[in-house]
């Protein structure tokens, strides 16, 4: 009787397992084992504004684009429409914001009827060689104006190209309104959807 070995299967199954590991990260190849500081340079070519530092989410980064995909007049759509579910305001909730709002505007947004609104234009961009883009929540969006745009003096340094404008977040506070935030002195502020303001995507890694 022939007598068999499983040594090579096993010395497969190991090897496998070695060179596939265990990596915390988010779509498009996760965090890897690259480490970052907030305001360095993300694998997008945006730049690190938080970090998950109390390993809370399945991700480590938060990267917000880089300054040439900003849009510079967009409507966050949906005047008198309210969005199931993109009430989020917390760090860790503008992907899902996003999703939601795309989910119940679709291709256009209901009340203008226009393509351009701020979730579906965060959710359709690539850039840097990844697609898992989404409009910032609330807390997300001022997290880039403490860690990154602030000079220390509550005006805006310049750092990431924000302009001293306005700026969209995923966050709804009821069917008329939403949050957005000033990038000249950080204060956030809700407003009218219909509103044509800034757009900057941030994407989770």
């Amino acid at each position: 009787m022939e007598k068999r070995s499983f040594i090579p299967g096993l010395l497969i199954a190991v090897a496998l397992l070695l060179s596939i590991g265990c990596v915390k990260g988010g779509s498009n190849g996760g965090g890897g084992s690259t480490t970052y500081a907030i305001g360095d340079t993300g694998p997008a070519g945006g730049l690190i504004f938080y970090i998950d530092e109390a390993d809370a989410f399945s991700w480590t980064y938060l990267e917000v684009a880089p300054a040439s995909t900003e849009w510079t007049s967009n409507v966050w759509g949906g005047f008198g429409t309210t969005v199931t579910g993109a009430d989020g305001t917390a760090i860790g909730t503008g992907a899902q914001n996003t999703i939601d709002i795309v989910t119940q505007f679709g291709g256009q947004e209901p009340y203008e009827s226009k393509t351009d609104y701020a979730a579906k234009l965060c959710s359709d961009l690539e850039s840097g060689g990844y697609d898992d883009w989404f409009l910032p929540s609330k807390d997300e969006l001022d997290a880039i104006w403490d860690n990154l745009v602030d000079d220390g003096t509550g005006a805006n340094s310049g750092v990431g190209g924000f302009a001293d404008g306005t700026y969209w977040s995923s966050s709804e506070t009821h069917s008329g309104f939403a949050w957005h935030q000033s990038f000249i002195s950080g204060r956030q502020n809700e407003n009218i959807k219909g509103l044509s303001v800034r757009v900057r995507a941030v994407r989770a890694f």
